[in-house]
């Protein structure tokens, strides 16, 4: 079988039920409950043992692979869903929802199924086994019953349930099978055929052992920590296909369930008293649960005195909960009877328990007494809720404090806000119920916490209920909830023609024709229309919900199509209207609607109505939510009806911008020249309009002749500085070198304009580095876009554009700001990763560290390891050393200079006018005036940069060759120029490239730009 999970299946059956049938009480709420999971097992139990598991198969299938809100599901899916919901729900309330169900109950389930349809019952009802045992001895009772006589049956099957779980076990020849309705997961054993029985018997045990270790085990959850115990509470229902359908007399297969249960516990007698660790549960009182007499009788002979006075309590509520008078009147003491044991009582429903514990004096307190009124509403328990109905009419008078069912408010565990009984009743479906509340005239004005009443609730297919209901009090159909949402909404959603014709004479006879109305046009009701027609106008219905969120006549008017082809609800509304007499408000409502629909037979009959003010045909509606700007974009054919009508001089300033923009759209240049003459503040034709959002910068930035002939001779002074932006970005576009000029020097401080980068964009995919330098210059862009920019120039080989961002900021190139997968690393790196020399070059040449340390070396070291790279890196270490080691050689040269320095008198005599520097554990005199030159020389001592190294040789010669030469003498000053000069001659050079200067020579800095850049002119 495939996995078919119980789940998917139920949750499926459950949404087809809520569509088509009506949703119902407990099939809804416990989608996985053991009850639903055991009908299903009891069902596929059927159809192996008696030849129909394909049949059984195919229509789970069928139902997996469905969707039950398709529009088009076939009979035979839809027969499918009513089988499977037969088949499970059906048995799920006839065993009486819960797995551990009475015998007699389970022994009658399958009957019923082939009652309904007159058939034979194919299989045989043995027996309930029932008890608390261990594992080992659930494997022997399994080996018991899967014993197949061949001679006398065709194959055997049971339901297997504990710790809040049943599955299905089935043998049919030598083949077992074990399935999981929950998940839909089976498992297939094969049991090896010997020569003995003994043989055969071992054969079984074995195949039984492992069918345990790998199905059962885990899919009754012994491998759960809340499960897990040594002992576990046991059900199963044994069926067998007798070889002869209808003996004359039953043969005896098995041991009666009393004598297997027996002959387990007489082997361990001491432990009868152990509880299965999830449900509490011991021998005693599983047995009294079945009303087992012979086993009951056995055990308090067994369990001794002392252990069978501990289990009574327990085998009292047992019996309580299900209705076993016998064991009820055994075992009561009245210190036994709680709150939780007269629920039980009424919940079982027998009225010879309740009667036995109510005559003991015992009564329900209030909350109890809400609990049990409540859970009955929830699961429609119509016998249950009748006997407490009862309960409230023959103690109430004597307890206070019972609040009348019919006025109940409900607060608990089962509903945390206060809802009203009814409403519980109603959401569940539960019909009986609701039914009984009814007859008691319960308050049906009562709402829970969302304001909601009954009708928000109960399920459309209950059209009689809901009929009556409403019709007791039509006031409920139209009380919204604390949303706005009324009952009658749902029909309008539903729709249900049957329904809608049962509540018309309600709505009428309350007057409520707005409402008959829109149930008329959702059900195309042609005399219910005609009639409403008659009794309200579409003006009324325009106005009826024009203030509140949803107008749900306009949404009607707005439908633009339905799948039966009828004519839609807007054409007919307007039926034998007269436009003429019409307010403006509503002949702006029918115009937006009708260009919604498209209906120029309308548009037209609006506009020839001569009061009719044309400003409306270009404002939002404020009855019907729609704006006529999209339809008027999209469908030129109708923009040119509203032309030929309008008279612009009747126009508001708001009103010509707007028409202003579709003409603009619609690229009718002459109309927008008409147009733009009467319009006051020409910064509106740049702007996006607030109203329409309509952006004119789209229509001229695509058409340059718009652009031209409609706004690039506006006098810029007539602009503010957001249309002045929207004119330079055009000017740019358009590559209008006058218009884009006079706006850069218009806007340097404008903070827009300093602010984006659209235009250093545009600038740089055009390639017009100049412009983009300048700028560039003139920007405060963040950081983060300088960056990305700059990465982007640097893959992209733009390095003109890359040293410009440099400029201003140089600190990007020792910025982790590139990345290797992801991770950030220094842009220098990256290039050393790629082999890059060409990026390496530019890079080094504006300030990047090579010395940066990466993990265990430098940059410096991973470049020259790199054939590409090594010359390059190589010679940049070799002249960094180089220039380093002729500051080094200036300083010594001063240094050992013999300085004429000026000496003070005294005792302790020192040189004044002087500089001391420290060299090694050494102090250094140096006259006052080469401190400009020391300073340079210190500068330079950690410097890792050449160009800035160049710099100080360019500095420090000048320096020295200033200096006086009674400070610095003349051999000593030629000296030390010659020192730096013939450096030059022993660097290692690399051939420069464009943008990335030889970083290894002393050549001159590149020459400023001659050519002013506003002069050059957009690539």
């Amino acid at each position: 079988m495939p996995s078919l999970p119980q789940e998917v299946l139920i949750e499926k059956a459950s949404k087809w039920q809520g569509r088509f049938r009506g949703d119902t009480a407990s099939f809804n709420k416990e989608v996985t409950n053991e009850g639903v999971c055991l009908g299903l097992g009891v069902w596929r139990l059927y159809c192996t043992l008696t030849g129909k598991y394909k049949e059984y198969e195919k229509i789970l299938k069928l139902i997996y692979d469905s969707d039950p809100f398709a529009e088009n599901i076939s009979p035979e899916v839809h027969q499918a869903y009513e089988t499977f919901i037969q088949n499970t729900l059906w048995l799920h309330r006839t065993l009486h929802i819960e797995a551990g169900t009475q015998q007699d109950r389970m022994e009658g389930a399958l009957e019923a199924l082939f009652e309904r349809d007159g058939e034979p019952f194919p299989l045989t009802y043995h027996q309930q086994f029932a008890g608390i045992i261990t594992v080992e001895e659930l494997k022997d009772t399994l080996v018991t019953y899967l014993a197949l006589d061949s001679s006398k049956q065709q194959g055997v099957g049971f339901t297997l349930s504990c710790n809040k779980h049943s599955i299905s076990i089935t043998r049919v020849g030598n083949q077992i099978e074990v399935i999981d309705p929950a998940y839909g997961e089976s498992w297939i054993i094969e049991i090896p055929q010997k020569e003995t029985a003994e043989e055969n018997i071992m054969a079984l045990k074995l195949a039984v052992s492992k069918m345990f270790d790998e199905a059962i085990y885990s899919a009754l959850h012994f491998d759960e920590a809340k499960f897990q115990g040594t002992y576990t509470g046991i059900r199963m229902h044994v069926y067998s296909r007798l070889r002869d359908p209808n003996p004359e007399v039953l043969p005896t297969i098995y041991p009666s369930a009393s004598e297997l249960v027996i002959s387990i516990y007489e082997k361990r007698k001491e432990t009868l008293a152990q509880q299965d660790n999830f449900t509490k549960l011991d021998a005693l009182a599983y047995a009294v649960q079945n009303g087992d007499a012979e086993l009951v009788k056995y055990l308090e002979r067994t369990l001794g005195v002392v252990k069978l006075e501990a289990c009574k309590k327990q085998a009292f509520k047992s019996a309580v909960s299900y209705g076993q008078l016998e064991f009820v009147s055994r075992y009561y003491k009245k210190e036994y009877v709680d709150q939780n044991v007269l629920v039980n009582a009424f919940s079982n429903g027998d009225k010879q328990v309740i009667n036995f514990l109510l005559e003991k004096g015992h009564r329900f307190e209030k909350k109890a007494y809400d609990y049990a009124l409540a859970h009955a509403a929830r699961l429609d328990q119509g016998y249950t809720f009748n006997l407490l109905l009862e309960y409230y009419d023959k103690f109430h008078k004597d307890q206070s404090d019972l609040v009348n069912p019919s006025e109940l408010i409900y607060s608990g565990t089962l509903y945390k806000t206060p809802t009203p009984l009814l409403n519980i009743a109603a959401q569940n479906n539960s019909v009986e119920v609701i039914r009984m509340l009814l007859a008691r005239k319960v308050n049906l004005s009562l709402t829970d916490e969302s304001g909601r009443n009954c009708l928000h609730y109960i399920t459309l297919h209950q059209s009689e209920l809901f009929v009556d209901i409403a019709s007791r009090n039509p006031a409920l159909l139209l009380t919204g909830d604390k949303q706005g949402e009324r009952p009658i909404h749902r029909l309008y959603q539903a729709g249900g023609g049957k329904l809608s014709e049962k509540i018309y004479p309600i709505l009428i006879k309350e007057g409520q024709w707005y409402e008959a109305y829109i149930l008329a046009l959702k059900n195309n009701n042609q005399s219910m229309i005609k009639r409403c027609q008659e009794n309200i106008t579409f003006a009324t219905m325009l106005q009826h919900e024009g203030g509140g969120p949803k107008n749900r006549f306009v949404e009607l008017c707005e439908a633009a199509r339905f799948d039966d082809g009828r004519t839609v609800p807007f054409i007919q509304a307007l039926a034998g209207i007269n436009y003429t007499e019409q307010t403006q408000g509503t002949l702006h409502s029918i115009y937006l609607l009708a260009l919604k629909h498209g209906n120029v037979d309308i548009i037209n009959a609006v506009l020839q109505v001569v009061a009719l003010d044309p400003n409306l045909l270009f404002k939002t509606g404020s009855l019907v939510a729609l704006s006529p700007w999209n339809v008027l974009t999209q469908q030129p054919e109708l923009f040119e009806l509203i032309v030929k009508k309008i008279d612009i001089k009747k126009l508001a300033q708001d009103q010509l911008i707007e028409y202003y923009l579709l003409a603009l759209h619609h690229k009718k240049i002459a109309l927008c020249k008409e147009i733009s003459a009467q319009i006051l503040d020409k910064n509106t034709l740049l702007l996006k309009s607030p109203r329409s959002q309509i952006d004119p910068f789209i229509s001229f930035e695509k058409d340059e002749a718009s652009f031209t002939q409609l706004i690039s001779s506006i006098s810029l002074d007539d602009l503010k500085p957001p249309a002045l932006n929207q004119m330079y970005v055009l000017g740019l576009v358009h590559n209008n070198q006058d218009v884009y000029g006079k706006c850069i020097k218009k806007l340097k401080e404008d903070p827009s304009f300093v602010n984006r980068t659209d235009d250093l964009e545009l600038c740089y995919q055009r390639n017009n580095n100049a412009l983009f330098k300048e700028l560039f210059a003139l920007k405060k862009v963040s950081e983060d876009w300088g960056k990305k920019l700059f990465i982007k120039a640097l893959y992209e080989r733009n390095y003109e554009v890359a040293a410009s961002i440099l400029e201003k900021c140089p600190q990007f190139v020792n910025t982790q700001i590139d990345n290797i997968n992801g991770v950030p690393q220094f842009p220098l790196w990256v290039a050393i990763h790629q082999g890059n020399a060409e990026r390496c070059q530019f890079l080094l040449a504006h300030n990047a560290n090579p010395y940066e340390k990466r993990l265990s070396c430098t940059l410096m070291q991973e470049g020259q390891r790199r054939d590409p790279l090594k010359k390059l890196f190589n010679s940049y270490d070799t002249n960094i050393k180089i220039m380093q080691s002729k500051f080094s050689d200036v300083f010594e040269q001063l240094k050992g200079n013999k300085w004429k320095l000026t000496k003070k008198y005294g005792l302790f005599g020192d040189y004044t006018d002087v500089l001391v520097v420290k060299a090694g554990d050494k102090s250094v005199n140096f006259p006052k005036q080469l401190k400009e030159i020391l300073d340079i020389i210190f500068k330079t001592n950690n410097e890792t940069s050449i160009p800035i190294l160049k710099a100080q040789i360019y500095k420090l010669t000048e320096s020295i060759d200033l200096l006086p030469d009674k400070v610095l003498p003349q051999p000593l000053k030629l000296k030390l120029l010659e020192t730096l000069n013939s450096s030059k001659q022993k660097f290692a050079a690399i051939e420069p490239l464009p943008f990335a200067p030889d970083p290894f020579l002393l050549a001159a800095p590149i020459s400023a730009q001659k050519e002013p850049l506003l002069q050059i002119k957009m690539g």
